[in-house]
């Protein structure tokens, strides 16, 4: 079910950007109220809210499923925004190009470091595939941060 759900996810975030509907990252798909695209794990999990909402989805190389969450002080966009602020165009960008051509570490306590030389500095993104059930999504928990080292 799950890798059925990111086939279904990824070809939808590439048929939307291909089609012009998406000014987001190639890889990301927004996943906002009033937005023109849809995100479709929504159609087969019910709606995730409060922290667990999800802001924007990415993909990492291989295909996983990694969504930024509204999250609190701990994990998701809350966490980025208190410990490393930075505008939302420029992180989703940021993690975009990380996640797309970042060194990628070896998981370590269900934690994945994946690294991005920016030419100015290197960019950081942490996540886990890890799923939570308070979520009520199916989906994994995600970026638990992003920021520049």
């Amino acid at each position: 079910m799950r890798s059925l759900r990111k086939l279904i996810v990824s070809v939808a975030a590439v048929s939307l950007t291909v089609i012009g509907l998406s000014s987001a990252p190639a890889h990301a798909v927004p996943s906002t109220s009033g937005s023109q695209v849809v995100n479709f794990g929504d159609a087969v999990e019910p709606e995730a809210t409060g922290k667990w909402r999800i802001r924007v989805s990415f993909f990492g190389r291989q295909g996983e499923d990694i969504p930024l969450r509204q999250g609190d002080a701990n994990f998701g966009y809350v966490h980025i925004q208190d410990s490393h602020p930075i505008n939302d165009t420029s992180l989703n960008g940021f993690i975009d190009k990380t996640l797309e051509s970042g060194n990628y570490g070896r998981p370590q306590d269900g934690k994945v470091v994946v690294r991005y030389n920016t030419g100015t500095g290197t960019f950081r993104v942490v996540f886990t595939e890890r799923e939570d059930s308070r979520s009520r999504d199916g989906r994994p928990v995600g970026i638990i941060t992003a920021f520049m080292e």
